[in-house]
């Protein structure tokens, strides 16, 4: 078992080999749930491709006994993954992919900030036109590929959907602070079979390909760096579990995104 208490900021152990998380003393019950492979066919490269049953773990509303005040009161919600290793076909272990609503019309889209708790993660930023749209009249805007280590932190700003891949041998752990008042929404997403780009694996080679499902001219994929936000409280190695539970008003941004878009993009460096 590995110890991610001082990484997390809240006690948890993990267990690479089966990928279960178990959690210490006064740690309360999450709302748990799974997504199967079955699942994830119809938004895969390669949709009768083989592999393990689950490919993730979803924990929903983690946290410490007494903090309940950050979902009541702040209307925040933490989240932690589990992704095992594996390959679907051609591509990597991958997420399905979500966009977020707005707070009300003409507002920008909910944001969202992940941290790395184990392994390393790849996220894809896609923003479309409209999240509605089907493969032959979406108009994707924009789309950043972000690599992001333990104990740094991925800002996935207003507008963008994202995408989380695995690609190393290794399972993948990350959590979340999201604001609670909405679902996700995955749009057309499965009609696309992903976002506008496919990370494949051919010959031993890894390439980026742009998805043959969009009918439309896609952009050219972007590539960035995560950056701290300290003015959010989000340094890297600082558990943000930690930060918010000492200073929710820092994590406004969430619930406002309206008010921070700016200080938001600091959180991404684009070459």
């Amino acid at each position: 078992m590995v110890d991610l208490s001082d990484i997390a900021g809240l006690p948890l152990k993990f267990d690479p080999a089966t990928c279960a998380i178990s959690y210490g003393a006064g740690v309360r019950d999450p709302l748990y749930a799974t997504r199967e492979l079955d699942a994830l066919r119809p938004l895969l490269a390669d949709p009768d491709c083989a592999g393990p049953e689950i490919i993730y773990w979803m924990y929903r509303n983690l946290g410490l006994q007494g903090d309940e005040a950050l979902l009541s009161t702040y209307r925040l919600r933490y989240d932690i993954s589990v992704f095992v290793p594996c390959k679907l076909g051609r591509e990597p272990m991958k997420t399905s992919g979500h966009y977020h609503p707005s707070p009300y019309q003409g507002a920008v889209a909910y944001p969202e900030v992940y941290e790395v708790l184990y392994g390393e993660a790849l996220y894809v930023l896609q923003k479309v036109a409209d999240m509605e749209a089907g493969p032959q009249e979406v108009q994707v805007e924009d789309v950043i590929a972000m690599r992001v280590k333990a104990g740094e932190k991925a800002m996935m700003p207003p507008g963008y959907g994202h995408v989380t891949i695995n690609t190393l041998d290794e399972p993948l752990v990350m959590c979340n602070w999201v604001c609670a008042d909405f679902k996700s929404f995955y749009g057309s997403t499965e009609e696309c079979r992903g976002f506008a780009y496919w990370l494949v694996e051919e010959d031993g080679v890894s390439s980026w390909v742009r998805n043959p499902n969009y009918a439309q001219p896609l952009p050219e994929l972007r590539f960035a760096d995560p950056r701290p936000i300290p003015e959010f409280g989000l340094e890297n190695g600082v558990p943000m579990y930690q930060v918010c539970r000492e200073h929710p008003e820092w994590f406004a941004f969430l619930l406002r995104p309206q008010d921070y878009e700016e200080q938001m993009w600091k959180g991404l460096e684009v070459r």
